[in-house]
């Protein structure tokens, strides 16, 4: 049964190192939520070993960038762990492999143009209607671009066999500070279409993997992780042995139940 608490102060004796979510729990992209600085800053003077665990589409430092453009201390995390590194790595893997093409054309779909997955690999940003050999799906643009619009350039590519990658597998984001669709329904669009989808990113065993082994030496049972997606952060976290809380007052809060209970609940981040 999930315990409800209005401080994480409340269970950190039984904690050793967190996983924290960014999105909804610590900021909205544009802003810091109220007390979330506060808290990260107490609990760097604690001494709490802190991992971000993102399913941002972007690599590690433009995030660590942004925690620090919100007023985060970047030093009290160990490491900034995100799907879009996993992705990363995933297109090296496949360029060793061959699996993919040196010079190959690919369709990035990102937020503000962000190019930080293919930057100095060989490969070639593709524009939509050009021929390309794989689809990365690692953001996307309700402000400019309705789901509709996706389907309709997406779903030629899906229809031809073209791979996808899903670097973020959420489902809805913050976009001007609202929420809206996010690019794990586009993923599912395309792969509605046809489309073959590997997505990277929580809930999935390699992220939690790569988090617990950025976080350093705690083990599962004394690690908590805080999200606000049942669906993602809790139900990630509770496969891989972490404790979990889940942000109630977040964007991709809903209604948890069986592996997508929480252990303890709050409604936002406090120390």
């Amino acid at each position: 049964m999930t315990r409800s608490i209005t401080h994480l102060s409340e269970v950190l004796e039984s904690v050793d190192g967190l996983l924290l979510d960014q999105f909804g729990v610590l900021h909205d992209g544009d802003k810091a939520f109220p007390g979330a600085i506060e808290c990260v800053q107490a609990l760097q003077e604690r001494g709490m070993p802190i991992v971000a665990l993102s399913n941002s589409g972007r690599r590690a430092k433009p995030n660590a960038d942004r925690l620090a453009r919100l007023g985060f201390p970047v030093d009290a995390f160990k490491a900034v762990v995100t799907s879009g590194e996993l992705t990363r790595d995933l297109l090296l893997q496949r360029l060793a492999d061959n699996r993919l093409s040196r010079g190959g054309s690919v369709l990035l779909l990102s937020r503000e143009n962000d190019r930080s997955l293919i930057d100095d690999l060989p490969l070639t940003g593709a524009r939509e209607g050009e021929p390309v050999e794989l689809v990365i799906i690692s953001g996307n643009s309700p402000e400019t671009h309705s789901r509709e619009d996706y389907r309709r350039f997406l779903t030629p590519l899906a229809q031809a066999g073209v791979p996808g990658i899903c670097a973020n597998p959420d489902t809805t984001i913050y976009a001007g500070g609202q929420a809206s669709y996010g690019p794990g329904l586009v993923a599912k669009d395309y792969a509605d279409a046809g489309g073959e989808v590997v997505y990277l990113g929580k809930p999935d065993a390699a992220m939690f993997s790569a988090g617990l082994q950025a976080l350093g030496p705690v083990t599962p049972d004394r690690c908590l992780m805080i999200g606000d997606s049942p669906r993602h952060d809790i139900l990630g976290g509770n496969r891989a042995g972490c404790r979990t809380l889940l942000i109630t007052s977040g964007v991709q809060a809903g209604t948890p139940d069986g592996e997508t209970a929480a252990d303890f609940s709050m409604e936002k981040l406090r120390f």
